[in-house]
């Protein structure tokens, strides 16, 4: 007993360090998991309830307490950033604070693009169950961060495998063909003797008298068809790779216009798929308190898009220029000058006439 007396309270120290050394890891590993899974949930793409993600303030915090057992949390807060630079430095997005002790949620939808990140830091207070010695309380700090994928130019990986569509040669206008009719006369003469009798206006008995039928008019027709023509169909191959394809020059910057010449070797006019844009749209101005960038007009050969449109990247909607053979340029025109590049600059238009569709025309390559 003696000996039970003097280990016992060993036993309850190491007992007691063990239990409060799980508790310590259980809140540490909690907070991580939520932090981690809260970002998870704020990056993911598309809405709910008309909401994206990453504005999603109450769902992103919900996610974190959904993801912990038993402890509370005691901050959770959501900012965001434009990701590092190459020393490891936070890049700021304009306006928005990307020190994860700061809470920027929600974020205006206009100004998040295609890398940016969110950052979600969730914090717990640890103390021990039986305050013993100068133990104070500890705080446990996790911060996660994710980066968003907004939206994703689909283009087409393949090259044009030699699909070689039918140019036809224009046909002869047909004539209608019509009927001539030929008439044709059958007369049938019928003598009939007259005697002395009539002359003389005395019925003669023996002489018994006869109907004649006038003559018959017959027409027969005849058909006389005309000749008629056969459109010929004469294969042109189209191919949009090679020194005799499509090629693009560099972006370019003046004043307030993007541009990239399209160089049309195929001899053929060629049909646009789609044109998509990335640009630096909340700072590429970088001068005064408007540093935004507004696309206000497109063109293309002399074929104009007006409207407007305030994002990272974009499809024209419901622009289908044509590419003429040779060289033509593609301008971008924004409200104010592009005065700042961030280097998300993009322009790709995809060709939808066949023997080329989907092949991209894409200044990244």
């Amino acid at each position: 007993m003696v000996e039970f007396m003097l280990a016992l309270p060993i036993l309850l120290i190491i007992l007691y360090g063990l239990i409060e050394v799980g508790r310590l890891a259980f809140i540490f590993s909690s907070t991580a998991n939520a932090s981690r899974q809260a970002a998870r949930y704020g990056a993911a793409s598309g809405e709910i309830n008309d909401v994206a993600f990453y504005q999603d303030c109450d769902g992103i915090r919900d996610v974190a307490y959904e993801s912990a057992f038993i402890i509370e949390f005691e901050n959770i807060n959501i900012t965001y950033d434009r990701g590092v630079d190459e020393d490891g430095n936070q890049i700021p997005i304009s306006g928005v604070e990307p020190n994860p002790d700061e809470d920027t949620c929600p974020i205006d939808p206009g100004v998040i693009r295609n890398g940016d990140r969110i950052i979600v830091q969730v914090s717990a207070i640890y103390e021990p169950i039986i305050t013993a010695g100068p133990i104070e309380p500890i705080e446990i700090v996790s911060s996660s961060a994710r980066s968003f994928l907004i939206s994703v130019p689909i283009v087409g990986s393949a090259l044009p495998t030699g699909f070689s569509p039918e140019t036809s040669t224009p046909s002869q206008v047909p004539t209608s063909a019509f009927t001539t009719f030929t008439p044709t006369f059958a007369v049938s003469p019928t003598y009939t003797f007259i005697p002395p009798s009539v002359l003389t206006n005395t019925p003669d008995p023996n002489i018994t008298p006869t109907n004649t039928v006038p003559p018959t008019l017959t027409f027969t027709p005849s058909r006389t068809p005309l000749p008629t023509s056969t459109a010929s169909v004469t294969p042109t191959a189209i191919s949009c790779n090679g020194l005799t394809g499509v090629s693009h020059g560099p972006l370019e910057f003046k004043d307030n216009i993007m541009t990239m010449t399209i160089d049309n070797q195929t001899g053929h006019t060629l049909i646009t798929a789609s044109i998509y844009l990335e640009w630096n749209h909340d700072s590429g101005h970088g001068e005064g308190s408007d540093l935004s960038l507004q696309l206000r007009r497109v063109e293309l050969a002399n074929q104009p898009w007006n409207g407007e449109i305030y994002a990272p990247s974009a499809y024209i909607p419901a622009f289908y220029p044509t590419i003429p053979p040779g060289e033509s340029t593609v301008r971008f025109i924004f409200h104010q000058d592009y005065l700042q590049t961030d280097g998300t600059e993009r322009i790709i238009v995809n060709i939808g006439t066949p023997g080329c569709i989907n092949y991209p025309v894409d200044s990244s390559r």
